[in-house]
């Protein structure tokens, strides 16, 4: 099976300083790929690269190829036909991902028809199903409430729906449960993985918590200083890790237990 998405020797440079050093990262259709790292892996950089929304300082070498398709050094308009249809993101924090002057029905309506060619009310009907689907109370009611009318966790769960309302092949979750609290942080990962059973999308999530990727991820990449120090299966990294980095990790992880539908669940 071809690689949907494939990074080779990523290098990104902020001025001087080189943040992302050599990384390297395959990820096939509907595969989860955690990506775990401390703040200032490098992790959410690479993500940003992938979707090119890095700032106009960055200097980025190497390759990010989607299904055979170079992405480096792609015009703007080029990107914007595979940004949100082809790849979404889901952001860690969704008071600065939507406009909070702007109410949320809106918002999601203004991204369907950015990509797809059909009138206002069918938009609205679709943005009110999306809402739907993440489990937003009253969906239809609340469509023209702002942002600042839902909880943490809601407006959470409207960024997913904005992220998966053109169905994309992957979605990339960027630390998407960092300002919630445990209990709105579980539900918004089991709320995560029924839609990519359902949706069969392909997934990189990337966090600074080895319990939360555990929990996710099928295959788990290592980050520290830009460099990708070890990638394995899910099981393999959390039972036998090679890198002292990783070892430090598992050791702030307070529980661990096996169970038949996954071989190790790190418990919240």
């Amino acid at each position: 099976m071809a690689a949907l998405l494939e990074i080779s020797d990523l290098h990104i440079w902020f001025g001087a300083a080189e943040v992302v050093r050599g990384v390297s990262l395959t990820l096939e259709p509907g595969e989860v790929l955690g990506l775990v790292g401390e703040s200032g892996s490098g992790k959410s950089v690479t993500s940003l690269a992938i979707l090119g929304l890095l700032s106009p300082s960055a200097r980025v070498e190497g390759s990010i190829r989607w299904k055979g398709r170079e992405l480096l050094g792609l015009r703007d308009a080029e990107m914007r036909s595979v940004r949100g249809r082809e790849i979404a993101m889901v952001f860690q924090e969704p008071m600065t991902a939507l406009n909070p002057v702007m109410r949320v029905g809106k918002q999601i309506t203004e991204a369907i028809l950015a990509h797809e060619r059909m009138s206002g009310r069918e938009a609205k009907q679709r943005a009110i199903a999306a809402l739907e689907a993440v489990a937003i109370p009253e969906a239809a009611r609340r469509f023209d409430d702002y942002p600042h009318q839902f909880s943490g966790g809601q407006r959470q769960r409207i960024l997913i729906a904005m992220a998966l309302v053109h169905r994309p092949q992957l979605l990339i979750a960027d630390e998407p449960t960092t300002a919630l609290d445990v209990t709105v942080q579980a539900q918004v990962l089991e709320l995560l993985q029924t839609l990519q059973r359902e949706f069969g999308v392909a997934m990189l999530f990337t966090s600074h918590d080895l319990a939360v990727v555990g929990e996710m991820a099928g295959r788990i990449a290592v980050m520290r200083g830009g460099l990708v120090l070890e990638t394995g299966a899910c099981l393999d990294v959390l039972t036998k890790p090679q890198h002292a980095y990783t070892m430090s990790l598992l050791a702030a992880v307070p529980t661990l237990r096996t169970d038949r539908e996954k071989p190790l669940a790190v418990l919240l």
